[in-house]
This record gives C-alpha cells, sequence and structure tokens, in this order.
C-alpha cells in the first residue's frame, strides 16, 4: 500500500525536474585538448625547458631592478598618462558595471509616480476659485528567475569582466615593456653616439696628419682620400643615429602620453650593467 504523500512527493520531483531542463543553456564543460607530454625536440637535444606561464602571478614595478631613476620617473608617468591603458580601464571598469546591471535582476522592481491637477479660476471677473489634486503611485514587481535568465546573463557578465581585468594587466604590462625598451635602445644610441663622436676627433686628426705627410712628400693623394673617406662615412653615421634616437625618443613620447613635439629626454651616461651569464647556461 503506498503512502498518501506520494503523489505530491511525486509532483514536487517532477515540477523541479521540468525546471531544470527548461534552464537556459547548459554549464560551460572546458573541451579536453590532447596536447601531448612533451616535445619531440626536447627528447633529442639537451638543455630545453618546457615554458612554465604565470599570467596570474603579480607583476608589481619590475622595472625598479634597473635602478634607473629617469625609467622610474616615466613609468609613473605611463600608468597615469597612457590612453591605450586608459581605455583598457575603462572597458573593465564597464564589465563591472555590467555585472551589477545583470545582478539587478534578482532583486525586485520599484516604480513612483506623482502629478497634479489644477482646476477652476478659469473666470474672467477673478472671482472664481481653483482646486489642486495631487497624486503619488507606486509600484512594486519582482519576478522569480525560474528558467535561469537571469543567473546565465550574471555568469556571462562575470566572465567578461575577468576577461577585462585580464586584458588591463597585459596591455599595462606590454605598454611598460615596450617603453622600457625603448628607453634602454635609446641610451644605447647615446653610448654610439659618444663612441662615434670620439672616433670622428680622432679620424680628424688622423686626416690632418695624412695631410701633414702628404705636404712633405711621405704618402700619396690616395692616403689622403682615404682618410677624407674615412672620416665623412663616421660623420654620416652620426648623422643617422640622431635620425633613430629621434624615433625612440618620439616613442617614448606617445607611451608616456606627451605630444612628441614637447617631449625632450636628455642623453646621460648609461650605467647599466650588464649581468654575467654563466658559460654553462644552454
Amino acid at each position: 500500500m503506498m503512502p498518501k504523500s506520494f503523489p505530491s512527493s511525486f509532483l514536487s520531483l517532477a515540477v523541479t525536474l521540468m525546471l531544470a531542463g527548461c534552464a537556459v543553456g547548459p554549464d560551460y564543460q572546458r573541451p579536453e585538448i590532447d596536447i601531448g607530454t612533451a616535445f619531440k625536440e626536447a627528447q633529442a637535444v639537451e638543455g630545453w625547458k618546457p615554458a612554465q606561464p604565470a599570467d596570474t602571478a603579480a607583476r608589481g614595478q619590475w622595472w625598479r631592478i634597473y635602478g634607473d631613476n629617469v625609467l622610474d620617473a616615466l613609468m609613473q608617468r605611463l600608468n597615469e598618462a597612457n590612453q591605450t591603458i586608459a581605455q583598457a580601464e575603462a572597458n573593465y571598469r564597464q564589465a563591472q558595471a555590467l555585472v551589477g546591471v545583470a545582478r539587478a535582476g534578482f532583486m525586485p522592481t520599484v516604480g513612483s509616480n506623482a502629478g497634479v491637477t489644477r482646476s477652476g479660476g478659469g473666470s474672467s471677473s477673478g472671482s472664481g476659485s481653483s482646486t489642486r489634486q495631487y497624486s503619488l503611485t507606486g509600484n512594486v514587481s519582482w519576478e522569480a528567475d525560474l528558467w535561469g535568465r537571469v543567473r546565465r546573463e550574471v555568469e556571462a557578465s562575470r566572465a567578461d569582466e575577468a576577461a577585462g581585468a585580464a586584458d588591463l594587466a597585459a596591455t599595462r604590462l606590454s605598454a611598460q615593456a615596450s617603453l622600457a625598451q625603448n628607453y634602454f635602445q635609446l641610451r644605447v644610441l647615446d653610448e654610439q653616439k659618444r663612441l662615434l663622436e670620439a672616433t670622428v676627433k680622432a679620424y680628424e686628426r688622423s686626416l690632418q696628419l695624412t695631410r701633414n705627410r702628404y705636404e712633405v712628400g711621405v704618402v700619396g693623394k690616395a692616403d689622403v682620400a682615404v682618410a677624407q673617406t674615412q672620416l665623412e662615412s663616421t660623420r654620416a653615421q652620426l648623422v643617422d643615429l640622431a635620425w633613430q634616437r629621434g624615433q625612440y625618443e618620439h616613442a617614448i613620447a606617445v607611451l608616456v602620453g606627451s605630444a612628441p613635439s614637447q617631449f625632450d629626454l636628455p642623453a646621460t651616461a648609461f650605467s647599466q650593467q650588464v649581468p654575467a651569464i654563466p658559460v654553462g647556461l644552454p
């Protein structure tokens, strides 16, 4: 003999299964991809090391390891004024706001309306009286999320927020790396310019000595031409170097949010020490 509560229990179970079956979309399942256990090249060549990405690790102020005050100041300007980073931050804030908008679907909606009506007082003699009627109405509505529509919208908004945060971090790191690369390339060009200027002075002295020797008949005119060619070639390299430095300086100006015509980075001595690399490092 079946218990009396069986029909109600069966009905509740049926309603639950029906509601679960009507949910909006299944849960996302990440597809399985067979990427293998190791690269075949790593088995044949010693010294290979598989990459270990750490995208979630905090990068922090990584550029301070160089101990360059000028670079530190440029990085601060980049974090505050770079337009690409500002756009990524705006997109992230928008994604955060959309999460709040999606979650608002769980809450009841409250509305109100106020009005006033005036009647009478329209006679030409001015003796008429007028009356005013005020009204205030309100309404409250709430929709149960039976089919999971709001839940799916919240999940999608949270996924967009996480993607926006990752995009912001990647954009900031990319801009910082570009600034550091351009800065050190510019400093290397400054050192090359210093060496070329010293070379130009040496070639000028060499040309003068060659001319003196030519005047006394020790060397031929071809030697003077060779010395002159060396000098002019080095001077041409200096002109090209100045053009390259201007390109890097303009790139840095754009990264830190300044107009290239209003940005100037004076040349300074390059004080960075190249790290010692072990001989046995693959």
